[in-house]
């Protein structure tokens, strides 16, 4: 069998962004955690708590809701970028799960020689995978 994927393709069953959501939200908890903007905001809150300002302690609540949100998003984004460079398609094939990576414009000619071979190999010929 031969295995041939586009330039630019990924070689995961998953992609970056649904991996970081559901394989990895514990990776993408524990960033938006540690990040300084939710940490500062998370402080302030515990502050308002001990000092049992009301206002502030709703007003804190709702700014927090909103940090943690937009940070979890820049967080996600990271998880995802690391995922998709890590399962890149170049690495598929230095470890041997890709034979050939095609570029776009050779799709249609790379695939017309494919069938080529495989009939060359279905009707006695051992043609040889191209790469």
């Amino acid at each position: 069998m031969e295995i041939a994927a586009l330039e630019g393709s990924y070689a995961s069953v998953l992609g970056g962004a649904p991996a970081a959501a559901v394989v990895f939200a514990g990776e993408v908890n524990k960033r938006t955690s540690a990040d300084p903007r939710v940490a500062d905001v998370e402080a302030r809150l515990a502050q308002a708590l001990e000092s049992r300002a009301g206002a502030d302690v709703a007003r804190l609540r709702g700014e927090l809701s909103g940090v943690r949100t937009a940070v979890r998003s820049e967080k996600l984004g990271e998880v995802a970028d690391e995922f998709d460079t890590r399962h890149s398609i170049e690495r598929a094939q230095r470890v041997g799960s890709v034979n050939t990576i095609v570029p776009p414009s050779r799709l249609r000619p790379y695939l017309v020689d494919a069938v080529r071979r495989g009939m060359a190999r279905a009707l006695g010929g051992e043609a040889s995978p191209a790469g």
